[in-house]
């Protein structure tokens, strides 16, 4: 398997990323009978998590790398990630982005430099199109969740929260490609911690739980969910190949559940996510955990939503 370090990664990116919030939410709390913290990556540089990944990998481009500039497919907060990076780094960016990608996370990407481009109903599509336009012009692609600096960025999350919460009995995250879990678990083994890494996905759009049934990469036919930033038909292969190697317990959740814990974030913690950044509090509120589970701790991935869909929210 692909060597990490997740201690030196985290050295690597500290001085570019911000140290988000670790806190205990009581209404979450007193609904589950347990202590559950989030950990809130929903408050990073460009609103989401995957800017560590992306600036990670940007932080290993070479001289004539950098020079021949790079292109990512993005659902949208990679695509922001690796738009800020290359700003910050001095390198010129192409985000693809499906055409029903938020348009807040549309307009940032392009207010952080990048060039965009709108492409395909979905994320797969927008990714062929990406390496598509790569191989034209001579970009480096990015992946945006397939490799080992964007899983290594993403795994540097747990070792904040157990920094905080030594005594963390359980860690849950969203699932899409499956960089986030994939590094989550490789830093559990690193640090020898542990707590218990738990994947969640939609139903609508659960391809890495079809992926592990059926033994190796799966293409979801369809797709079906409201959580944009984890619809992705076709998880990584190595993002597989390490969560197949750890067997992590993996929930589904739906649509409904995942309005239900955004509603409740903005209404009882005051907290705005994207649906993406609720699947985890969507996961932990439909779960039945076992007593022994005392202290759990949410990824809360983003909060790049379009401010129009709060209105829903607010109105039911």
């Amino acid at each position: 398997m692909t060597s990490f370090d997740i201690r030196q990664c985290a050295k690597r990116i500290d001085p570019w990323i911000i140290k988000t919030p670790l806190v205990e939410i009581e209404a979450l709390s007193e609904r589950t009978g347990k202590k559950v913290y989030l950990k809130l990556e929903s408050l990073q540089r460009t609103g989401a998590f995957k800017f560590r990944g992306a600036m990670n990998y940007m932080l290993a481009l070479d001289e004539e790398e950098a020079k021949r500039g790079v292109i990512t497919a993005s659902s949208g907060n990679h695509g922001l990630g690796m738009s800020l990076g290359s700003k910050l780094k001095g390198v010129k960016c192409t985000v693809v982005m499906p055409v029903s990608a938020p348009v807040t996370k549309q307009e940032q990407a392009k207010a952080y430099g990048a060039t965009l481009v709108l492409h395909g109903a979905d994320y797969d599509e927008a990714q062929q199109h990406a390496q598509q336009l790569a191989e034209r012009h001579g970009y480096i692609y990015v992946p945006s969740f397939n490799h080992r600096a964007i899983i290594e960025g993403q795994g540097t999350i747990l070792n904040e929260i157990l920094g905080e919460l030594p005594q963390v009995d359980m860690v849950v995250a969203p699932v899409g490609g499956g960089g986030l879990l994939a590094g989550l678990l490789v830093a559990k083994e690193q640090a020898q911690a542990t707590a218990e890494i738990v994947g969640v996905e939609p139903v609508g759009a659960a391809s890495m739980q079809a992926s592990l049934a059926a033994g190796q990469a799966t293409s979801l036919v369809t797709m079906d969910t409201i959580a944009d930033g984890v619809a992705v038909r076709t998880p990584g292969n190595l993002n597989l190949e390490i969560i197949s190697q750890f067997t992590p317990r993996m929930w589904q959740v739906t649509d409904i559940d995942i309005l239900a814990a955004q509603k409740l974030l903005l209404r009882e913690t005051k907290l705005i996510v994207e649906t993406a950044g609720a699947v985890s509090v969507a996961g932990l509120l439909a779960a039945q955990l076992p007593a022994e589970i005392e202290t759990v701790a949410c990824v809360v991935s983003g909060a790049n939503l379009d401010l129009s869909s709060l209105v829903g929210l607010i109105g039911v």
